[in-house]
């Protein structure tokens, strides 16, 4: 039987197989090849003479469903031929599915990144139904992401889903939106829609990134919440410290304290910016709050900032506060500063040589113009308040060291108030321990004094520690001790053996002309000689000059005797 042009339905046939673009194999009742096509030599990678005539199984040990051929991944499927009611061989298909299958696994890798994603990825179509959503999703709208595919947006937000629908906004934009949304299961969600357009201008796929934020907005709120609380706090405890520092007595029985404080309650009268010097433990601090007291502005706040405190990077927002949004983090309402608070009252600026020089510029500025510039603001907002500064530092050194500024000094040291360490006024010592005694004593319960002895051990030492030291020692005795009295056993080895000698009683604060401190070192001893004797002829005995110096002495410094009017 022939075809119309000439071929037999076998040629014809086999035409067509050599045509198909799959690998096609015929074998016989043998398992011999009889017949292969263009594809087949391609995947197996022969001529097709050397194949024909070949037993299957040599060139296919085992035939699966998919398997490995020249490198190639194969799918094969078997039909077995019948003829006459049995088996007189097959046809073996071959299809080269390399690609396929480098296109399923990306597919799949794809599939696994887009659901892994840790925000949502949300793809609607040019219709505005919902073609894709990732497996953060379910979390969002609180069902499987497989009951969203197909629905559209607007059916999306009228169940609540949520709103409102970013892709509503691009359809009508025709832009990238970003808005915040509130899902069904009470998240708050930061969205941004992007279109993709066709050649034509058209939306063909809206794909939609989303974060939930909803964590961070309960962690702003809370950290708004905290600083409120914070502030009240705050507030709290320099009303507390204040009324701390202004209910300390001040111990003042030697002639050097007692000028300190006769300065003191001169210039708390004004409102001059004082400038306090002395060694750590001296109580800079109680006598800042002493003028405070005393000074008009006492109705009003006394804020105390340590300088060396605060960390560098919040002291400028402390200092001088900040406008809302002026960093990340920062409240809304924004915050007033310490300075501002203490407008009507007094800024006692406590170590204020660790102020950075950065900050030193704007606290000259504020010094002088009354005026400040919160962190991230325009606007200058005139404060109302009384500087007082104080350092343990050589603050001339740091000044000729560059580290201090220089302007800045000259308007904080107006009036300078030096508080001489212990060792230079021992007359204070003992009535400074018999005040912490009596003042422990009556805030544990007990009924402690300290020998005569232990007092003049006590008054021998040289306390590095000034005043501070003082309380903290006396009360470590009073805990730590069974007995009523204190003895020198009870006292520590080191004051006990301390051995060393008191340093000379003239306290040097700064270098000046010798010729200056000669005279001013003379002036104060003429005057504490005329305070304690009540004749020209007592002083000179007491000074051991001949009383002709003392009078002439007397009349170059001005000073006043003992009972004098």
């Amino acid at each position: 039987m022939t075809g119309r042009e000439g071929c037999t339905l076998e040629e014809k046939f086999l035409e067509v197989l050599e045509a198909v673009p799959v690998g096609v194999l015929l074998i016989d009742g043998g398992g011999r090849i009889t017949f292969l096509n263009r594809a087949a030599e391609q995947i197996f990678g022969s001529l097709r003479d050397s194949l024909l005539g070949r037993q299957l199984g040599e060139l296919c040990p085992e035939l699966a469903e998919k398997m490995e051929i020249n490198g190639k991944k194969v799918a094969a499927t078997v039909k077995t031929l019948v003829q006459g009611g049995q088996p007189s061989g097959a046809v073996v298909i071959f299809q080269d599915i390399t690609e396929y299958e480098a296109l399923r696994e990306a597919k799949e890798e794809l599939e696994a990144i887009f659901d892994s994603s840790f925000d949502e990825i949300y793809v609607v179509d040019g219709e505005g139904f919902t073609r894709r959503v990732n497996k953060i999703g379910e979390t969002y709208y609180g069902v499987d992401t497989g009951k969203i595919i197909g629905k559209h947006y607007s059916e999306m937000e009228r169940e609540g889903y949520f709103y409102p629908s970013v892709s509503r906004l691009v359809f009508q934009e025709r832009k990238r939106v970003t808005v915040m949304q509130r899902t069904k299961t009470g998240k708050v969600l930061i969205v941004t829609g992007n279109p993709v357009f066709d050649e034509a201008g058209r939306i063909t796929r809206i794909v939609v990134n989303s974060r939930d934020v909803s964590e961070l907005i309960n962690l702003k709120q809370r950290l708004e919440d905290t600083e409120q609380l914070v502030d009240k706090y705050r507030q709290l405890v320099m009303f507390l410290r204040q009324e701390k520092l202004e209910s300390v007595e001040i111990i003042a029985r030697s002639a050097q304290m007692k000028q300190v404080l006769d300065l003191v309650d001169r210039v708390a009268q004004v409102d001059s910016t004082v400038l306090i010097t002395g060694e750590s433990g001296v109580g800079k601090g109680i006598i800042a709050a002493r003028i405070h007291k005393m000074s008009k502005r006492s109705g009003g706040p006394f804020i105390t900032i340590n300088c060396g405190a605060i960390p560098e990077n919040l002291l400028e927002s402390e200092l001088f506060g900040y406008e809302p949004g002026a960093f990340t983090g920062a409240r809304r309402e924004g915050k007033k500063g310490l300075i501002e608070m203490g407008s009507g009252g007094t800024v006692f600026l406590d170590e204020v040589t660790e102020l950075p020089l950065s900050l030193q510029v704007k606290l000259l500025r504020v010094i002088q113009e009354k005026k400040l510039v919160r962190v991230g603001g325009t606007q200058e907002i005139p404060v109302n308040v009384r500087f007082i500064a104080a350092t343990n530092r050589d603050i001339q050194k740091l000044v000729k060291e560059g580290l201090f500024r220089e302007d800045l000094y000259y308007r904080l040291n107006v009036v300078p108030v030096t508080i001489p360490p212990l060792r230079y006024r021992k007359e204070d010592i003992v009535p400074l321990v018999k005040h912490f005694v009596e003042r422990l004593n009556l805030k544990y319960d007990m009924n402690k004094q300290f020998s005569p002895e232990a007092l003049e051990i006590l008054e021998r030492y040289h306390w590095p520690g000034n005043v501070r030291e003082v309380e903290n020692l006396v009360e470590r005795l009073l805990v730590t001790t069974d007995a009523g009295v204190i003895l020198p056993a009870h006292l520590p080895d080191y004051i006990v053996n301390s051995g060393k000698e008191t340093p000379g009683r003239v306290y040097v604060v700064g270098i000046c002309p010798l010729k200056q401190a000669v005279d001013e070192v003379e002036r104060q001893l003429i005057e504490l000689a005329a305070q304690k004797c009540r004749t020209t002829y007592e002083m000179a005995g007491l000074l051991q000059v001949n009383q002709s110096t003392v009078v002439r002495k007397m009349k170059k410094y001005r000073a006043k005797m003992k009972g004098e009017t």
